[in-house]
């Protein structure tokens, strides 16, 4: 089988992805960095995870598309499943074992444990963590490594692409039109009849997610549906690729640009996610598409670095700000008693940004750590093993 062409102008996006999760996740634990009564827009950013799972379908269809595209053979599935698992388990399971420790230090120490952060942690959700069961229905919030929800779905959603590859690929270029409109169909579904299920714990009341938002910020319970939606419209977008569906208006910087923009604007008034998220394919064609002025920008060497590192950035984020949190927390305890002395004093915007940006550079010192010494060897040493 002929190796997948390297689509450079794709690893930026990653990059800029996980950072803006990374803010997103530190407006909710440092505190407020844009005012929700002039813009929605931080409260909207967990919609890069769909963005995620939009590109992870169109990434794989292109690298392993044409190795199942006639049949399945159990070398060829058992060649993936490997690959995958050496792609993203050695650093869920090194992130896992990291915050597992650390909160078992920090209970040790008197520290008292946080609701919203450790709820659901317990020995029956190292279990489901470690066999990436988190996401199915299983608990009623999230556990240990919030954001590893969704390599939980992603992994499943890799198990089930292969058996996906073939009958997609026969489609006409109507009926793969047809599955993406579905994609959307079921975002509307997830809205309105997904949401108003999930439950969370007593003991954090105040996470529930309003259904009048018109939301589809499924995580632990129903996740895999958000992913499913997001996955199979990426491998849709990637046939309309091959295709040139819409390249002599996306394969231009200013359409990038504008789209960019619509995005922006989509998130900052908090249009409903279905909405929203119609940018996300439109902007992955563009820059797939590509253009002299789009392909010098996002080939430049830090957002290509930015995007090797996002799978790090992603996951170590949430664990080095418990990490912080915690050191804040002990520093806090007054000697003689066991609790927190009292809540810190309150912070306005311009310093949570200035935490949030020292956070950012700590998160991306981490993630190049993680990538250099975690990710990679570990992923080639499972591939030489399965030779």
């Amino acid at each position: 089988m002929k190796p997948a062409t390297y689509l450079t102008n794709l690893t930026p996006l990653r990059g800029i992805a996980a950072l803006l999760t990374v803010i997103f996740h530190c407006g909710l634990m440092i505190g407020t960095l844009v005012n929700p009564e002039q813009s929605l827009i931080m409260g909207r950013l967990y919609l890069m995870v769909d963005f995620f799972f939009i590109l992870s379908g169109f990434i794989m269809l292109h690298v392993y598309g044409q190795g199942f595209s006639e049949k399945i053979t159990t070398t060829a599935f058992k060649q993936f499943t490997i690959a995958r698992f050496a792609r993203v388990y050695p650093l869920h399971f090194f992130t896992l074992v990291y915050t597992i420790i650390l909160f078992a230090i920090t209970a040790s120490l008197g520290i008292p444990s946080v609701p919203v952060l450790q709820v659901e942690n317990s020995g029956y959700s190292i279990i489901t963590n470690l066999l990436l069961l988190q996401s199915m229905n299983l608990h009623h919030w999230f556990s240990w490594v919030h954001a590893s929800w969704s390599i939980s779905t992603e992994w499943w959603m890799y198990m089930l692409f292969p058996f996906l590859v073939r009958p997609f690929m026969q489609l006409s270029s109507a009926g793969r039109g047809a599955v993406a409109f579905f994609c959307f169909v079921g975002y509307v579904g997830i809205m309105y009849f997904i949401i108003p299920l999930v439950s969370n714990p007593p003991e954090i009341p105040f996470v529930h997610i309003d259904p009048s938002s018109m939301s589809i910020n499924l995580g632990y319970q129903y996740g895999i549906l958000r992913c499913f939606f997001g996955f199979v419209l990426g491998m849709m977008m990637y046939l309309g690729y091959q295709e040139s569906w819409g390249k002599s208006w996306l394969a231009n910087g200013y359409t990038l640009l504008g789209l960019t923009l619509g995005l922006g604007i989509c998130l900052h008034f908090g249009v409903a996610d279905v909405f929203t998220v119609i940018f996300f394919p439109l902007i992955l064609l563009s820059a797939a598409y590509g253009s002299t002025g789009m392909n010098a920008f996002l080939g430049s060497k830090p957002l290509q670095r930015l995007g090797d590192w996002s799978f790090s950035i992603y996951l170590t984020h949430q664990p080095l700000m418990y990490t912080i949190g915690a050191i804040m927390a002990y520093r806090s305890m007054d000697p003689t008693q066991s609790a927190p002395s009292g809540p810190p004093p309150p912070s306005d915007i311009s310093t949570n940004w200035l935490i949030t940006s020292a956070v950012i550079g700590l998160v991306l010192i981490v993630s190049y750590l993680t990538y250099r010494f975690v990710e990679k060897p570990a992923r080639h040493w499972i591939n030489s093993k399965a030779g």
